[in-house]
């Protein structure tokens, strides 16, 4: 298996390196997030979101410039507030996320470890809203989450639904931006949840490899850990052997290669230090004389253990029915990843999404979003017929959708 995954690996090197750039300082995935939606010059972010300086905004625009992440688009000055300045806007090229064939490509511990923080995110996203008192604001807002009973062409529908929902989306965020440079109506900054993911089914055994959880949360960021394994295939290569087994440096060298053991060992070390490997054993004896080997496996999210944004909710947000829908979800969701069957399917989603949207816009998503609730229940229908006459066993899974307007950040990054 890890070799399969080092030829797959290979052929996308390329595009993970470029992910890397994004994911390698936390603020430029913020820069290209922000100017998917918008028109931004360094200025404009630092002013808006923080960041450090100023000078180490403008760097990172330039970086991201460099690697065709952001576009520059307009200059405008010298003159009013610039004075002698001149100031250049860009806007971001596309998304920072793994297309579905590298997706499919990263190795379980990898998969499930993204899937638990952007769940997470998702939940700090959610809380944030709801105590901003923003979640409310809009009466045709929506939060649902549904448990179905499909066979396997209702599962292909319901995906190609919900993936054909994330680009429409983007497409009327699109359609909103340039209705509102002829008519200068304000732009409603909006939350999108979008997630369909298989559920256990009673008595099935866990699908996942044996990973080893950490006692705590790495303190490195998570974009930068996922840049970390991402700038290097051979990092990926190691945290896929360790999927499957304990694994040491000189074992790793003596199967893959990898120039020297002095080479792989650095790289152990470094997907250690970002919270990819732990140490499990050692031997000594042997064909090691005095020397002494030491073993690795992969690390997983410790998701029973993790409460992360669900700690310390206040009474009057632990009443929302909007929480307790989510608390539902977030139940499903641990269920799924434990048991492996969350990131089994390489097709699932689970995407999170800030959109910046006129009127008419957000009345379309939310449209949308319900007609596209609606498409889910009929297909579960479809395939109740369907597996009456095949006796095909259902496929348990839960697919959530959510559409509500976001606070405005008022915490500067430092």
């Amino acid at each position: 298996m890890a070799a399969k995954i080092w030829f797959g690996i290979r052929s996308r090197a390329k595009y993970l390196r470029r992910l890397s750039v994004v994911f390698a300082v936390e603020v430029r995935l913020k820069i290209v997030t922000e100017l998917y939606m918008r028109e931004m010059s360094p200025k404009g972010f630092h002013e808006e979101f923080g960041g450090g300086s100023i000078s180490r905004v403008t760097q990172n625009f330039e970086r991201l410039a460099e690697t065709g992440w952001l576009r520059h688009v307009n200059t405008k000055g010298p003159g009013g507030r610039r004075r002698g300045g001149r100031e250049h806007f860009y806007r971001a090229t596309e998304l920072a996320f793994c297309d579905q064939e590298t997706w499919a490509m990263l190795p379980y511990s990898i998969r499930v470890t993204a899937s638990w923080n952007a769940f997470k995110q998702i939940a700090q996203r959610l809380r944030e809203a709801i105590e901003a008192e923003t979640f409310d604001s809009r009466r045709d807002r929506h939060l649902t989450g549904t448990q179905l009973a499909l066979d396997q062409a209702g599962w292909v529908r319901v995906i190609d639904a919900v993936t054909a929902e994330f680009v429409s989306q983007f497409e009327e965020q699109e359609d909103s931006r340039r209705r509102v440079a002829c008519t200068g109506e304000d732009l409603i900054r909006a939350s999108s949840i979008l997630m369909a993911f298989e559920s256990p089914a009673q008595g099935k055994a866990p699908a996942s490899p044996s990973l080893v959880e950490h006692s705590e949360e790495p303190s490195i960021p998570f974009p930068l850990r996922l840049s970390k394994v991402f700038e290097d295939a051979m990092c990926i290569q190691i945290v896929a052997a360790a999927n499957e087994r304990e694994i040491s440096a000189p074992e790793f060298y003596r199967e893959f290669g990898g120039g020297s053991v002095k080479a792989v060992r650095r790289r152990f070390k470094k997907l250690i230090d970002a919270g990819w490997l732990k140490e499990v054993g050692s031997k000594t004896g042997g064909k090691r004389r005095a020397g002494h080997e030491v073993f690795h496996r992969a690390t997983g999210p410790a998701i029973v253990r993790d409460d992360g944004s669900w700690v310390g909710v206040p009474e009057s947000l632990g009443k929302s029915g909007a929480w307790t829908t989510f608390e539902r979800l977030t139940a499903k969701a641990k269920e799924a990843m434990v048991a492996g069957t969350f990131d089994a399917r390489e097709d699932r989603v689970l995407s999170w999404a800030i959109l910046a949207l006129d009127q008419l816009g957000w009345e379309k998503v939310t449209i949308s979003v319900r007609a596209l609730l609606a498409t889910v229940l009929e297909e579960q229908k479809l395939a109740a017929v369907r597996r009456k006459e095949s006796g095909e066993p259902p496929i348990v899974a839960t697919v959530a959708l959510g559409a509500f307007e976001s606070p405005l950040e008022a915490i500067k990054e430092p």
